[in-house]
């Protein structure tokens, strides 16, 4: 008489529904199929978006296929547990981190733009199973080699790393000696904008924010100018600092769009990374001649590796902090209160190190 091998099981943070703040539970342990590899997760950092997820959210994005239960986190990193059919370019033990998947078909996937991808509508932690979980399953071509950078250091890389290096490497050709750039909000994605620009410009920074905490972590970056953001208006900015020649704007409310754009210079370029939901009316008058204004959506895989080499020498400062998985509600709770300065990154209990 034959006996069953018992399923293994592991602890994951999932949403069963729309609004139901999301919860620990026991499921089993995933296998991976053709092409795929399973990570024992060794980080995964936290965010506005499972806030977003969590909280706003009643149905699928429609740049995304969620369907529920799923379970969050989209900034993974940890070492290759099993290997799939077909996978032969990866070994087990391998220290890895996830990138945003794409079709590899599309224009945007061929330029190397897969954050860009037309077709590709799930990422891991939004569609696919993420890694607020002992061990996740992820597709071989979204791996990314960490060497030496332990994984939870790799992991807020992924997604508030590979944002904020994403969104400098755009202005990054205005950045020359001499010119200035405004990062407006010093959170999770601003602080570590502010650490690449001084590890790859040379431009002089100027960082806002409502929050003396935030303010504080921007000097500790090695920001050049800090300014309360608090009634802060183009007028007040132009008198103490001049027009930028960039502005990276973490923030994304109407009250920062409208700022941005009253200190930009002719030529310059505002990128938007942040979420807030802010109007911006663009017309004549409204931005000086030759300015323009972006939007983004993480970073491509090359740029993830540049950035993973870049933190590698050690010239890339972020502020993490580190709690098991099963204080995932609680740092939640502490990051909808704003309580949180740098980054929080979960660290399962299994690899809690």
């Amino acid at each position: 008489m034959s006996t069953a091998t018992p399923i293994r099981t592991m602890q994951a943070f999932r949403m069963f529904d729309w609004h139901d703040g999301g919860r620990l539970c026991e499921v089993p342990v995933p296998i991976p199929g053709p092409g795929e590899v399973r990570l024992r997760v060794g980080g995964n950092g936290l965010c506005q978006s499972d806030l977003h997820a969590l909280d706003d959210l009643c149905c699928s994005p429609p740049h995304l296929d969620v369907k529920l239960p799923m379970t969050l986190g989209h900034e993974i990193a940890g070492w290759i547990d099993a290997l799939g059919p077909g996978v032969t370019c990866w070994a087990a033990g391998q220290a890895c981190a996830v990138s945003i998947p794409g079709c590899g078909h599309c224009r945007a996937c061929i330029d190397g733009w897969n954050n860009y991808c037309s077709t590709s509508r799930r990422i891991y932690g939004g569609g696919y199973d993420g890694g607020l979980a002992e061990y996740v399953v992820v597709h071989q071509d979204c791996l990314v080699d960490i060497g030496n950078l332990e994984p939870w250091k790799a992991a807020p890389l992924t997604d508030a790393g590979l944002s904020a290096y994403h969104a400098v490497k755009r202005v990054a050709p205005l950045l020359q000696p001499g010119s200035s750039v405004l990062v407006i909000g010093v959170g999770g994605l601003g602080h570590i904008a502010i650490a690449t620009l001084g590890a790859i410009t040379a431009a002089q920074v100027i960082a806002i924010d409502t929050r003396v905490e935030a303010l504080g972590l921007a000097v500790s970056q090695g920001v050049d100018r800090v300014l309360d953001a608090t009634d802060l208006t183009p007028e007040l900015f132009l008198k103490r600092i001049g027009r930028v020649d960039a502005v990276l704007d973490f923030v994304g409310s109407g009250d920062t769009l409208r700022l941005a754009a009253g200190v930009i210079r002719p030529l310059g370029h505002i990128v938007v990374v942040g979420r807030g939901h802010g109007a911006f009316e663009l017309c004549n008058g409204s931005l000086p001649y030759g300015a323009m204004i972006s939007t983004t959506f993480g970073g491509s895989k090359s740029e993830l590796i540049e950035l993973i080499a870049l933190a590698a020498t050690g010239r890339l400062p972020i502020h993490l902090h580190r709690h098991p998985l099963d204080e995932v509600p609680q740092v939640l709770h502490k990051l909808r209160r704003g309580e949180i300065v740098g980054r929080a990154v979960i660290v399962p209990n299994e690899t809690y190190r």
